[in-house]
C-alpha cells in the first residue's frame, strides 16, 4: 500500500533528519479527514498534536518517490509584511535524497511512502477546528468574504476603493482581494505604497486625504534609535493642515545603530527618510 503527504520544508528545516528513495523510514504521523472525504495524512513533528487529541502512530515504510514543491509569493494586499503563494503554478522538482533539515529552503517536500503495513496506520480522525487539526483555507476565505459582503462599511469602501483606482491608476497599481484589503504599489520610485486593511466596524474617512497626502510626498520619517531599538515616526500632512503620526519600533540585534532587518521595515530603514511624489 502507498500514501502520500507533504513534509512542511519549515519544519523539516528546523531538525527533521535526512532520507532518500529506497530508504526505510519510521514516521510518526496522523490520518485527517476533511469535510469533502478527503483523508490527508501529517507527519507529527514537534510534538504537532500532542494535546489535540488527533490519534497518531508510528509506521514503518519505504520511500518511493520525492518532489520538492516551491510557491511563487507577492506581498498580501493590505499587509505588505506578509507574503502569500501567487496564482502562478508552483515548482514542481524530483529528487532521489532530501539532505537533513539544515539550511534546507523549499516548501515542502512531497512524498510517495510504500507502506511496510498498513496495519500500523492510525485511526482517521475527522476535522474538528476544536481538536486543532489544519482547517480548510478556502473555508475560510469564504467565511471572511461573506462577513465583508454583509458588513455595513463595505460598500463604502468599494466604492472608495473604485474612485482612488480612477483617479490613480495611471500613477499606481491597484491591488484588491474583494475581502476589504488593498494596496496602492506607485511606479515612481522611492514613492511611498499605501495598503489599508477593513475590520468590519469602521471605514478610514480620511483615506482619500492620505493617499492625496501621499500622492503629492507630503510624508516623511523620522528615527530615533535606543539601545538595540529604533522608533520609527512617519508623518502625514494632509490637505487641510491636519498631521497625523504613527509610531513603530524596530528591534534588532547588537546596540546603537546596529540592526538585522529585512522586508518592508528594512526598506524603510534604507531610505532617507523623505518619500518622493507619485509623478
Amino acid at each position: 500500500m502507498q500514501i502520500e503527504l507533504d513534509i512542511s520544508g519549515a519544519l523539516h528545516a528546523c531538525c527533521h533528519p535526512g532520507f532518500a528513495v529506497g530508504e526505510k523510514v519510521r514516521w510518526e504521523f496522523a490520518r485527517l479527514r476533511y469535510p469533502d472525504g478527503t483523508v490527508v495524512y501529517e507527519l507529527n513533528d514537534h510534538d504537532t498534536f500532542s494535546e489535540s487529541g488527533v490519534p497518531v502512530s508510528p509506521v514503518h515504510g519505504i520511500v518511493a518517490d520525492i518532489h520538492y514543491i516551491d510557491h511563487h509569493y507577492e506581498p498580501a494586499i493590505g499587509d505588505p509584511g506578509v507574503l502569500l503563494p501567487s496564482g502562478e503554478p508552483a515548482r514542481i522538482t524530483p529528487t532521489t535524497s532530501v539532505p537533513a533539515g539544515t539550511d534546507f529552503n523549499h516548501d515542502l517536500i512531497h512524498v510517495t511512502l510504500e507502506l511496510l503495513d498498513p496495519n500500523q496506520l492510525p485511526q482517521i480522525c475527522d476535522w474538528d477546528p476544536q481538536l486543532g487539526c489544519p482547517s480548510d483555507p478556502s473555508a475560510r476565505e469564504d467565511a471572511a468574504r461573506a462577513q465583508f459582503e454583509l458588513s455595513s462599511a463595505s460598500v463604502h469602501l468599494r466604492e472608495l476603493a473604485e474612485e482612488l483606482a480612477k483617479r490613480y491608476g495611471h500613477f499606481a497599481q491597484v491591488r484588491s482581494d474583494g475581502l476589504g484589503q488593498i494596496s496602492m504599489l506607485p511606479r515612481a520610485a522611492g514613492a511611498a505604497e499605501v495598503h489599508w486593511r477593513l475590520d468590519f466596524s469602521d471605514v478610514p474617512t480620511q483615506l482619500a486625504q492620505i493617499v492625496e497626502a501621499v500622492t503629492a510626498g507630503r510624508l516623511e520619517e523620522q528615527r530615533q534609535a535606543t539601545g538595540a531599538s529604533m522608533v520609527l515616526a512617519m508623518s502625514i500632512e494632509l490637505a487641510d493642515g491636519t498631521t497625523l503620526i504613527q509610531r513603530d519600533t524596530v528591534h534588532g540585534f547588537g546596540g546603537q545603530d546596529a540592526f538585522a532587518v529585512i522586508g518592508p521595515l528594512g526598506d524603510r530603514l534604507a531610505r532617507t527618510g523623505e518619500f518622493t511624489p507619485w509623478a
